[in-house]
């Protein structure tokens, strides 16, 4: 007589397998599979704030250009700032012209002030030219402490007078003459001693 009922064995136990084979049917497991839906991706790091950007004629920096004390030695702190500028400079090749204007507090005398806005000038315009900046592109003088940006009477005013600027003094627009194509300067504007 025929077996009528569904009859299991254990196949492989030797193996450690543990598989149940039937004789009638497919394989009735009673383990539950838990799905985990995926982490979701995370959210992507904000982009660090840029330490220069391009504001109207000049690239402003978040930072001070820091020296040592009287001297246009550039401190190691301050690298990360000029290679900022240096990032504006590449970013965009329609600056043809940067100046690199040295500025000091008042103390001291007005010709030691002259020469250390100067040399520190040049030290930084020598920075971005040894980071990669065409020098045809760069042009640096000292002001001394004849424009302060504020009061010279206070540490913190002579702290903030005590800076470096960096005032775009030509610009390739292709809209305009440039103002010195217009003057029948060649560009002229901007250079050292031409009235700052």
């Amino acid at each position: 007589m025929p077996v009528k009922h569904c009859t299991a064995s254990i196949v492989a136990a030797a193996l450690g397998l543990g598989l149940l084979a039937t004789g009638c049917g497919p394989i009735a497991f009673n383990d539950t599979v838990n799905y985990k839906l995926a982490a979701p991706e995370p959210e992507p790091e904000p982009e660090p704030e840029a330490r220069a950007k391009l504001s109207g004629d000049h690239i402003v920096i978040d930072g001070m250009i820091q020296f040592e004390y009287d001297s246009a030695e550039i401190k190691a702190v301050s690298h990360e700032l000029l290679d900022a500028v240096v990032k504006v400079m590449q970013d965009t090749p329609r600056i043809e012209q940067l100046d690199v204007i040295g500025h000091t507090s008042s103390e001291g005398s007005k010709k030691h002030n002259d020469k250390l806005s100067t040399d520190r000038a040049a030290s930084v315009m020598a920075y971005l030219k040894s980071h990669g900046i065409d020098v045809d592109r760069l042009m640096s003088h000292g002001k001394g402490s004849s424009d302060p940006v504020a009061d010279n009477d206070t540490e913190e005013g002579r702290i903030a007078n005590r800076r470096v600027e960096f005032k775009v003094t030509k610009m390739a627009t292709g809209d305009e003459p440039e103002a010195g194509a217009a003057a029948g300067k060649g560009g002229a504007r901007g250079r050292p001693g031409a009235g700052h």
